[in-house]
């Protein structure tokens, strides 16, 4: 049973780290913003097709990351009311939720959006596309940052289901989090956490 649950704690930890896709979908759409216009140009279509073609592989990571974790939960002999009284765990339940949602918003409502107007658009975009598509690019870039925070958040906690830290700490790493995830927000990061 031990080499089990050591098992699933390697893959639900290998799914976090695959989850911090937010963070580098940031840097690729800081960088884009750098080169400046064209829009619609040969590497709009590659950055798009990167960017919009990593949401299935996310929900993989997520629905894995949701049953390794449930998993070691209940080979733990916990029940699932130990998400209701432990308050890390239960928090990391619904922070991964609220990820989901996220990314499923993007999945079947932003990024279609996107895609038509690039596809009605030709190349160069024309002047009355331009804003709309830059519209729905800032507002899945904020939901990638939201994403970010959330996953680095959830990463936090997972450290924490079985020995809290004090509350203290908990709130200083947290905004730890939302300066590092703004800075990813608002720039290319050129020195990684520096």
């Amino acid at each position: 049973m031990d080499t089990l649950i050591s098992i699933l704690k390697v893959i639900h930890i290998i799914n976090a780290i695959l989850m911090a896709w937010p963070f580098y979908a940031l840097v690729i759409v800081n960088q884009r913003v750098r080169l400046g216009p064209p829009l619609g140009d040969r590497l709009d279509t590659y950055l798009e097709n990167i960017i919009k073609n990593r949401t299935i592989p996310c929900f993989v990571f997520q629905a894995t990351a949701l049953v390794s974790g449930l998993a070691l939960v209940y080979l733990r002999s916990q029940s699932l009311g130990l998400l209701l009284t432990n308050p890390a765990l239960g928090l990391k339940f619904l922070l991964l939720l609220l990820i989901g949602a996220l990314l499923t918003f993007v999945h079947v409502s932003l990024q279609p959006q996107i895609d038509a107007l690039f596809a009605q658009a030709g190349t160069p975009v024309a002047a009355d596309l331009a804003p709309r598509i830059g519209a729905l690019r800032l507002r899945r870039k904020q939901l990638a940052s939201v994403c970010l925070f959330v996953v680095l958040t959830n990463a936090m906690l997972g450290v924490q289901v079985w020995t809290p830290f004090p509350i203290w700490l908990t709130a200083v790493l947290v905004v730890a989090i939302a300066a590092f995830t703004l800075r990813a927000y608002k720039s290319v990061t050129p020195y990684g956490w520096a």
